[in-house]
């Protein structure tokens, strides 16, 4: 999960439809909240734990996968999908995330967009 599948999360679960809505109930700048549904930057951990809190996701998962996210080689973002996979191993869905992670590995970022909806 990226920071703007974690921002497209924020928005349902408080049906919120504008980006300037998620940035006055979060606190941020409407700058800083365009910039991360942008894919120009990231939530911090501290950020991205507070948020899955509220709206109901495992914090561990969307920083495992934010790490993933922000890994600069292969074998770094293959290490950390390796670990959300073995997260994962105990929900009975490790063989579907294997498959997004291993089919998706090309893609970057957009790996983690539905992580959640797998464990």
């Amino acid at each position: 999960m990226d920071s703007k599948t974690l921002i497209q999360a924020y928005m349902r679960a408080k049906n919120l439809t504008q980006l300037k809505e998620v940035a006055e109930k979060l606190g941020f700048s409407n700058s800083y909240i365009t910039e991360l549904h942008q894919g120009r930057r990231e939530f911090t951990d501290e950020s991205a734990i507070l948020i899955a809190k509220e709206i109901g996701l495992d914090p561990l998962e969307v920083i495992i996968s934010l790490q993933a996210v922000r890994a600069k080689t292969p074998e770094t973002k293959a290490a950390w999908y390796d670990a959300l996979k073995k997260y994962c191993a105990n929900t009975g869905a490790a063989l579907a995330v294997s498959c997004v992670m291993m089919g998706s590995a090309s893609i970057g970022g957009l790996v983690t967009a539905h992580i959640h909806f797998l464990c």
